[in-house]
């Protein structure tokens, strides 16, 4: 057997060359289609994103979310960086995250609202009182040394009295701490 010697991010790109307009993936119950070379453009906004944060190669970059479109472009655009991406099941509850987070050394946490019953905003200002008051890029977590940044998947919901930071600008400013929400919609159009 021969060992394939290309990185998830040089296969995106010669399919992106090779077939631009096949469709890469198909979300039917969202009604969203990515041909490949739509799929890699998205990707290397995100990728680029990730860079402006500061996450580079080997950073640990948590997400927890379902199965929704933002779930792939977050595994190439980390694996197009060289960033390692630590995937976090959707049923845990706090406890179980925190002993995640105390052992996964993660630089970026990206997620979305929740899932079921799990709250999983609740949960992390829960674990990261911090980002109430920090502000965006600034994030200096106690319990977890190396989280710098904590993403939103998803639409805007307000969650007040939470910082979530937005790759690419800010969305809100209120009087106080800042209310950021990290729409994947709006950081296409940013980048």
């Amino acid at each position: 057997m021969e060992l394939i010697e290309k990185t998830l991010g040089s296969v995106l790109e010669e399919w992106a060359e090779k077939t631009p307009d096949q469709d890469f993936v198909v979300y039917a119950d969202r009604g969203l289609r990515f041909s490949y070379k739509q799929f890699d453009q998205r990707v290397n906004r995100l990728a680029k994103g990730l860079l402006s944060i500061g996450i580079k190669k080997g950073d640990h970059v948590g997400i927890w979310a379902t199965n929704v479109p933002d779930w792939l472009t977050f595994t190439f655009a980390t694996a197009k960086i060289g960033a390692i991406l630590v995937t976090i099941n959707t049923n845990y509850k706090t406890h179980e995250l925190e002993y995640l987070m105390q052992n996964a050394d993660l630089k970026a946490l990206c997620l979305i609202d929740g899932w079921r019953d799990s709250d999983y905003v609740s949960m992390v200002n829960e674990l990261v009182p911090e980002l109430k008051t920090s502000q965006r890029g600034y994030l200096k977590s106690e319990k977890f040394p190396y989280l710098e940044h904590v993403l939103f998947i998803g639409q805007e919901i307000i969650h007040p009295g939470q910082y979530l930071q937005k790759i690419g600008c800010v969305v809100q400013n209120r009087p106080g701490p800042r209310i950021e929400r990290y729409g994947y919609v709006h950081l296409i159009g940013l980048l």
